[in-house]
C-alpha cells in the first residue's frame, strides 16, 4: 500500500507540470498578467473622496454677487462648473441627460437684494441617482450658503441660503445607484462567458470539428450557436429587471420597451465578445481567464460599482472604450432619471457602434477558423 506521504515521483509530476504550462503561453501570460492589472485598475479606480462633482449653473443674475458665487463654488474643490444653461428648463435637461450630478440655480435680482440686505435663495437641483455622490453634494452645497463671497461680505445684513433639492431619488438609497450597473453586470458576463465557454468547449472535445465536416455554412454555425444563448440573456435580462423592481423596490422612471430595445442592441456586443473570446482561447481555462480579464475593467471603470466622474483622468479615458460604460449609462438613464433618446443619444450612438465593430471583428474570426 502506498502512503500518503511517499514523496516518490514528486520531481517528475512537478517537471511535467511546469513543462505543460510553459507549453500554454496564453494561459501563462493571464495567470501572470491579471493580477498585475488588478492592482493597478484597484489602486487607480476606487476613490472614496467626492471631488470636482461635475456641476452646471443658471445665472439669472449676471451681477458681481452672482460671479462672486461662482468663483465660490469652483473654489470649494467639490464641484466643478461643466456648463452653464439659459434657462431653468434646460438645468434640468442636463441633470436628466447626466452632464452634471448638481445644478445652481442662481436666482434673478441676486446682487440687488444682496445689496440691499435682502436674503436671496440659491436653488441647487442634485442627481440622487448615486447616494454617496448625492450626500456629499448636498452637504457642500448647503455648506456654500456661509462661504463670505467677495466685496459682499461686509454689507450689513448680509446673508443667503441655499435650497437644495435631491432628484430621481430622494431618498438617496444606494441600491437605486448599484442594482440598475447589475444588470448591466450579469447581462454581459453570463452571456460572453456561456457563449466563449461553449464554442471553446466543443472545440476542446473535438465535437465541433465533427460539425465542421458538414454541410452547414459558417453564418448558419454561428447564428446557431449565437442564438439560444441569446434567448437565455433575454429570460436572464427578464428576471433580473422582475428583481430590481420587487425586491429591491427600485422604480422605472423610464419606457421600458426602450430599455428592453436597447438591452438586446447591448446584447450584440456581450455575444461579439464571446464569440471572440472562443477565437482565440483553445481551452475553456484560456477562455475562463480572458473572460475575468475583461470582467475586471468592466466592473471598475464602466461606472457599475464607482462613480466615473470622481476617477482619474486617464481611468476615464480608459473607460470610453468599454461598450459596458454606455449601457450602463442608460441603464440609469432610463431607470433612475426617465431619460429618453433625445438625452441618451451620444450613449446609445457609441454603444451600438461598439457592438457593430466587436460583433464584426469576432464573426471575421469564427468564419475563418471554422474554413
Amino acid at each position: 500500500m502506498k502512503s500518503a506521504f511517499d514523496l516518490n515521483g514528486f520531481g517528475a509530476v512537478c517537471y511535467k507540470e511546469l513543462r505543460q504550462i510553459l507549453r500554454s503561453p496564453i494561459t501563462l501570460i493571464l495567470a501572470i498578467g491579471i493580477p498585475i492589472v488588478q492592482m493597478i485598475l484597484l489602486g487607480y479606480a476606487i476613490n472614496t473622496t467626492v471631488e470636482h462633482v461635475p456641476a452646471v449653473v443658471y445665472r439669472g443674475d449676471h451681477g458681481r454677487a452672482a460671479q462672486a458665487y461662482i468663483d465660490a463654488v469652483v473654489g470649494s474643490r467639490t464641484f466643478d462648473v461643466v456648463a452653464y444653461v439659459d434657462s431653468r428648463k434646460a438645468l434640468r435637461e442636463a441633470i436628466v441627460a447626466g452632464k452634471a450630478r448638481i445644478g445652481f440655480d442662481i436666482p434673478e435680482n441676486f446682487t440687488a437684494d444682496l445689496t440691499a440686505g435682502r436674503h436671496p435663495a440659491v436653488g441647487a437641483l442634485i442627481d440622487g441617482s448615486d447616494s454617496a455622490v448625492a450626500q456629499v453634494a448636498y452637504g457642500s452645497a448647503v455648506a456654500l450658503a456661509g462661504v463670505p463671497l467677495r466685496d459682499f461680505s461686509l454689507l450689513p445684513n448680509f446673508a443667503f441660503e441655499v435650497r437644495p433639492y435631491v432628484l430621481f431619488n430622494p431618498a438617496m438609497r444606494s441600491a437605486n445607484f448599484f442594482v440598475p450597473g447589475l444588470i448591466g453586470l450579469i447581462l454581459q458576463n453570463m452571456t460572453m462567458m456561456l457563449t466563449s465557454l461553449a464554442i471553446v468547449g466543443e472545440r476542446e472535445r473535438g465535437t465541433l470539428d465533427q460539425v465542421l465536416v458538414t454541410p452547414i455554412g459558417s453564418a448558419g454555425l454561428m447564428l446557431g450557436k449565437l442564438v439560444p444563448y441569446a434567448l437565455v440573456a433575454a429570460a436572464d435580462f427578464t428576471a433580473i429587471l422582475l428583481t430590481m423592481r420587487f425586491v429591491f423596490q427600485v422604480p422605472i422612471a423610464g419606457n421600458i420597451f426602450l430599455l428592453a430595445f436597447l438591452s438586446a442592441g447591448f446584447l450584440m456586443t456581450a455575444l461579439g465578445l464571446g464569440l471572440f473570446i472562443s477565437t482565440v482561447a483553445q481551452t475553456q481555462i484560456q477562455a475562463q481567464l480572458m473572460s475575468i480579464f475583461m470582467l475586471l475593467p468592466s466592473v471598475l471603470l464602466s461606472g457599475a460599482v464607482f462613480e466615473r466622474s470622481l476617477m482619474p483622468v486617464p481611468m476615464q479615458i480608459i473607460g470610453l472604450f468599454i461598450p459596458l460604460t454606455y449601457y450602463i449609462e442608460i441603464l440609469r438613464g432610463i431607470i433612475l432619471r426617465g431619460a429618453g433618446l433625445v438625452e441618451l443619444w451620444p450613449s446609445v450612438a457609441a454603444m451600438f457602434a461598439y457592438g457593430f465593430i466587436v460583433f464584426g471583428i469576432a464573426s471575421f474570426r469564427f468564419a475563418r477558423s471554422t474554413r
